[in-house]
């Protein structure tokens, strides 16, 4: 079956996620704004074989391994959002090694942080049962509904790649404005 490609026009207006979905800066501070206690969990951190269309966006060939990082952010003990992170082995002992070291901090603070680091286009994509990554926010203990919105970016720096994908749960359409 062939997948749906991911899409870079955002959903449209009237779609409740549409506001987190596109806010261009750090999901991690946004989230810390609105809520009295934030967290990270870890829920994977190794090699894993990425998705095809994760192997051809980070430059890898088909089964081979990259290093992947999994992590659901609570916002006052509620998981908000899942987050997994592609990349090249490699480059977590060089050019992105301070990733393979973040443990439970979010991954935003390495990448907002450095000036040197470009962040491409987001793209998105509604997600079903059917996918992948439906099926690690399964794997990691969580229970969520049928189709999840979930958003995308490559990163780079000195020209090594970082996908990161954002998926969003339920409970993040419950975190207040900031005042």
């Amino acid at each position: 079956t062939l997948l749906k490609p991911w899409i870079t026009p955002p959903p449209p207006a009237h779609d409740p996620y549409r506001s987190w979905l596109v806010s261009p800066g750090s999901l991690t501070a946004r989230i810390v704004a609105r809520c009295g206690r934030f967290r990270v969990e870890r829920r994977f951190q190794g090699r894993r074989v990425p998705s095809r269309d994760e192997v051809r966006l980070i430059g890898l060939r088909d089964k081979q391994f990259a290093h992947v990082r999994e992590v659901v952010l609570l916002a006052d003990e509620t998981p908000v959002v899942f987050a997994h992170s592609v990349a090249v082995p490699r480059d977590l002992a060089g050019t992105w090694r301070s990733v393979g070291k973040l443990g439970t901090r979010p991954l935003a603070a390495a990448l907002f942080a450095n000036p040197r680091v470009t962040r491409f286009p987001l793209e998105y994509k509604r997600i079903n049962r059917n996918h992948y990554l439906h099926a690690r926010v399964r794997a990691a203990g969580l229970a969520p509904p049928a189709t999840l919105w979930a958003r995308r970016s490559l990163f780079k720096l000195y020209g090594r790649p970082l996908l990161v994908t954002e998926v969003f749960l339920p409970a993040i359409l419950e975190l207040a404005e900031p005042c």
